[in-house]
């Protein structure tokens, strides 16, 4: 079995009123979406820009299609049509199981978990944790509200910044559980959120590691796969990813040289780091694993290996995350 995790970077919706001829059409039809794009915000010309997206998103696709995985997690996906037209667009159908609910980022990106077309796997149970709260007697406000850069969602009192989404899959006799995630970034707190990022980061990976105890002690598996949003080796703020790190599972590239583990590249500093995680059941036994950095921008001099032939300096990279893949045996 071969388990996927990829941030594939704002992967968001284009709707039918762009196109020229949405005019004539009535309202209902002007906001199907019709297509995926790609969001680059503060560089001129990505944002909309079809053929520009439309290259980019060809190199996520080659990215999933390269590490073949039989279970896919995902994050900083618009919505649920976003994934199954990227599916359909860019995938060929690759995946026929496709689950995303709505989290609580400001932005609308959400987690989801994909299942190959033809993976014997049945779906037992799938579970959202958006709506617990930071506080008991608490309730999570839904909305919208403006901040400094125009309007954002409202999820006031939430605790997890998208969402845990759990999938239960039977595989072979074995029950697993899947937990996709996309913790607080390292970025200032938002208007709209009650504490500090380390501190509200904390308090998402307790979170978790409460439902890996709870899913073990139910005789499932579990796989914790996510975007964590900082490198648990940092002196300072990678303690904050700690109540996870120690809850039993084990890391998949734990093993590897520091330098190796790396799967983000930030423009801004150009530097690299690690967020992305495959954390498994030990009773799982891992027989491969691999990063795959082919659609990294050229920008990103800490990469020296083969990339894929449309990947340049701009608005082409698949994303600014490597893909993680982790072969099983059952």
């Amino acid at each position: 079995m071969r388990v996927a995790w990829f941030n594939v970077e704002n992967l968001f919706t284009r709707y039918a009123f762009g196109n020229p001829v949405s005019e004539a059409l009535p309202y209902d039809r002007q906001v199907i979406a019709v297509g995926v794009t790609a969001v680059d915000r503060g560089t001129d010309g990505a944002d909309g820009n079809i053929a520009l997206a439309g290259m980019q998103r060809d190199n996520t696709a080659r990215v999933i299609l390269d590490m073949q995985p039989d279970v896919l997690g995902v994050s900083e996906v618009e919505n649920l049509a976003a994934l199954r037209i990227f599916n359909q667009q860019y995938l060929s159908h690759y995946f026929d199981r496709i689950f995303l609910v709505e989290g609580n980022d400001g932005r609308g990106i959400d987690v989801g978990i994909c299942v190959r077309k033809g993976f014997a796997a049945d779906v037992l149970g799938l579970r959202t944790h958006a709506h617990e709260t930071l506080e008991p007697r608490q309730s999570v406000e839904w909305g919208v509200v403006s901040d400094d850069g125009g309007p954002v969602y409202l999820a006031r009192n939430a605790l997890f910044s998208r969402d845990c989404l759990e999938l239960d899959l039977r595989v072979n006799g074995q029950t697993l559980t899947f937990m996709a995630n996309h913790f607080k970034s390292q970025g200032k707190s938002s208007r709209r959120e009650l504490l500090p990022p380390d501190e509200l980061r904390t308090r998402q990976a307790t979170r978790v590691a409460e439902l890996v105890k709870t899913a073990q002690a139910a005789g499932k598996l579990p796989i914790v796969f996510g975007d964590l949003n900082v490198d648990d080796t940092h002196p300072q703020r990678g303690q904050s990813l700690a109540p996870l790190m120690t809850c039993g599972l084990q890391d998949s590239f734990a093993d590897l040289p520091r330098n190796e583990r790396w799967t983000h590249y930030y423009v801004v500093g150009q530097d690299v780091s690690r967020l992305d995680y495959i954390l498994h059941d030990p009773r799982l036994k891992r027989t491969s694993r691999a990063i795959n950095r082919r659609g990294i921008t050229l920008k990103c001099r800490q990469y020296d290996g083969e990339r894929y032939p449309t990947v340049g300096y701009a608005h082409n990279a698949a994303s600014d995350h490597a893909g993680l893949c982790v072969e099983f045996s059952l």
